[in-house]
C-alpha cells in the first residue's frame, strides 16, 4: 500500500506525487484538463543502461504510511530525486535517512541492486513547512526550482550511473539533432515496473532560469523521474528531473498529465560535482 501525496504549486501545478495508496488525501482542486488522448507511456523492462540506474525511492513514514518516488543513480552512492518526496505532511517535518531505501532497476520482484540511505541532502533554501506555504498542501513558485534532493546510500551499487548535462536555454530535442527526449519512472499505475514516454520534448530554463518544462506523459509516482536525452549511439544524459504535472486529470486515486514542470540540471549540477568526486 502506498500513500499518495498531491501538493499544489501556487494552486496551479500539482507535484508529480508519490504512489497512490492507503491514506487518500483530499486536496484543493487544481486546473483540470481532458485526459490525454491515448497513453504514450509504455512498460519498460529495465535490463539495459540507463534504465538499470533508474529506480524506486521508497519512503516509510510509519507502519501504514508509505510512499515512493523515482530516482536516478548519478554516482555509485548517490541518487537524485525530488525533495518533496521526503516531506511528511503529517508531522510537518522531513523524514530521516533511515526511512529511505533505493531499489535500482526494479522489475516486479527483481532488481539491479538496492541500498539504504544514510544521508539526505536537500536543495538549499527549500521549505515545505505548513507555515511557509501559501495554503494547505500548496507551496510557492519560489520553491519549484528547489525541489530536488540527493540521497547518499550506505553501500555503493555496482551499476553505471547516469551523467547529468547542463544545457542552458535548450529546446529539446530540436536544439540537439538526432537526440530523443524521454521520461521514465515508476508511476502509480505500474509501481513495480517502469514506464517510459519516449519521443516527448522539453524546454530548459522555462518558464524561468533553473526550471524545465516538459511535454511528456506522466502520472503520480514519477516525482524525481529523470528527463533524459538519448542519442543514436546509445548514450544518455540527465538534463533535469520531473517534479510536477500541469493540467492534471484524476485517474482513480492518482493524477495523470501530458505536460509537466521540473528542475533543470544547472540547479543541482554544482552540488553533484561537489559530492561525487572521481
Amino acid at each position: 500500500m502506498h500513500d499518495r501525496k498531491r501538493i499544489l504549486v501556487a494552486l496551479a501545478l500539482a507535484l508529480a506525487a508519490p504512489g497512490a495508496g492507503a491514506e487518500e488525501r483530499r486536496d484543493a482542486p487544481g486546473p483540470r484538463a481532458a485526459a490525454p488522448a491515448g497513453d504514450r507511456r509504455v512498460p519498460l523492462e529495465p535490463t539495459a543502461w540507463p534504465f538499470t540506474a533508474i529506480g524506486r525511492v521508497n519512503v516509510v513514514q510509519g507502519p501504514s504510511h508509505r510512499s515512493h518516488c523515482t530516482g536516478t543513480l548519478v554516482g555509485p552512492r548517490h541518487v537524485l530525486t525530488a525533495a518533496h518526496c521526503f516531506f511528511d505532511g503529517r508531522l510537518n517535518a522531513w523524514v530521516k535517512p533511515h526511512q529511505v531505501h533505493f531499489v535500482a532497476g526494479q522489475a516486479r520482484d527483481l532488481n539491479a541492486g538496492s541500498a539504504e540511505a544514510v544521508d539526505l541532502r536537500l536543495a538549499p533554501g527549500i521549505d515545505l513547512r505548513a507555515e511557509s506555504r501559501p495554503g494547505r498542501d500548496a507551496i510557492g513558485p519560489g520553491m519549484v526550482g528547489r525541489d530536488w534532493a540527493v540521497v547518499t546510500l550506505k553501500d555503493p551499487l555496482a551499476l553505471k550511473p547516469v551523467p547529468w548535462r547542463v544545457l542552458p536555454g535548450a529546446d529539446l530535442p530540436g536544439s540537439t539533432p538526432g537526440a530523443v527526449v524521454a521520461l521514465a519512472g515508476y508511476a502509480a499505475d505500474r509501481p513495480y515496473l517502469p514506464v517510459i514516454h519516449r519521443g516527448c520534448s522539453a524546454r530548459i530554463d522555462a518558464p524561468s532560469a533553473g526550471l524545465l518544462l516538459d511535454l511528456c506523459e506522466s502520472m503520480s509516482g514519477e516525482s524525481g523521474a529523470p528527463v533524459l536525452l538519448l542519442d543514436a549511439e546509445g548514450g544518455a544524459a540527465l538534463v533535469g528531473i520531473h517534479t510536477a504535472v500541469t493540467q492534471a486529470d484524476r485517474v482513480g486515486t492518482a493524477y495523470r498529465s501530458a505536460s509537466g514542470i521540473g528542475v533543470a540540471a544547472a540547479a543541482f549540477a554544482p552540488t553533484l560535482s561537489e559530492m561525487i568526486r572521481p
